[in-house]
């Protein structure tokens, strides 16, 4: 699925399209993907969008809050009239219905603005969703209160880090790094890269990373993830932006799916293996 980087240009590019518009319809085609009274939603103007992990959240003028998962397949596409795809802003997954005439078989969910203006949500396999909220009760939720800071929150220092290795010392550094309720929306790409990048081995046990290993890593994943952010985020199979342009981020990996080319810095060959079910890609020479 879309991460952190991905994520944040979606949102960015939506919020020059939705934020100051009054929702006049919502159409609920998959009933699933939807949860909530859509009448609470009628007339409401959207004020702001937030990333929460991998999550965007849509704040109405009404005291509601719409919070969206894109997941495995998802897409948001932004028309300002039906079929205008010259001027159409999505991002998603790359399916060729990010360019088709909508509604399709695929679009569940379709958000009418006043004085025009729609937006689609489409998901080829159904495993994303939107659910309405009071927007106090946002922060509350358990999938929202269970997440551990962003990446570019002033919370993630060492000295946290330190504190939650402390209750789990054993685990590898990779797996404490991506588990959402240390750290919100690293996924397995800015993980690979941000080790890398700090020269720790994604195999080392947590309780022996040091403290200045922390601090370096800390400042890594930040710059990984602007990085890739100034590169439109990467696109394998899962995405691209709300030009609908596949990001470059995948262009400058240096060893996130590289098994077998030479280390950018040492010209080891970097190996591939597996860490907490995720395939793990490092230099040996490199990371330690």
């Amino acid at each position: 699925m879309p991460e952190l980087p991905e994520v944040e240009i979606i949102k960015r590019g939506l919020e020059q399209k939705v934020i100051g518009r009054t929702i006049a319809d919502i159409e609920v085609r998959a009933k699933k993907l939807f949860q909530g009274e859509v009448s609470l939603v009628y007339g409401s103007k959207v004020v702001s969008l937030e990333r929460k992990a991998k999550m965007i959240i849509i704040n109405l003028d009404n005291n509601y809050s719409l919070l969206l998962h894109l997941k495995m397949t998802g897409q948001l596409i932004f028309d300002e009239r039906p079929c205008d795809l010259k001027t159409r802003v999505a991002g998603g997954h790359p399916s060729k219905d990010l360019r088709a005439c909508l509604p399709n078989q695929f679009t569940h969910v379709i958000f009418r603005f006043k004085g025009g203006g729609i937006l689609f949500f489409n998901d080829m396999r159904k495993f994303g969703y939107i659910k309405l909220y009071k927007t106090v009760e946002i922060p509350d939720l358990k999938v929202i209160a269970d997440l551990g800071p962003d990446p570019f929150d002033k919370a993630l220092t060492p000295e946290y880090l330190m504190s939650k290795i402390v209750r789990r010392p054993k685990i590898k550094i990779k797996q404490l790094i991506m588990d959402q309720t240390v750290i919100a929306g690293v996924g397995n790409i800015y993980a690979d890269e941000s080790l890398f990048c700090a020269r720790i081995s994604p195999l080392r046990i947590a309780k022996d990373v040091k403290r200045t290993e922390l601090v370096k890593w800390i400042d890594c994943v930040r710059e990984v993830l602007n990085f890739s952010l100034t590169h439109g985020g990467s696109s394998e199979n899962t995405y691209v932006n709300v030009e609908c342009k596949k990001g470059e981020m995948q262009n400058f990996f240096k060893v996130y799916r590289q098994t077998g080319a030479p280390c950018p810095v040492c010209g080891s060959k970097i190996i591939r293996t597996v860490v907490g079910g995720r395939g793990t890609h490092y230099c040996n020479a490199c990371q330690s």
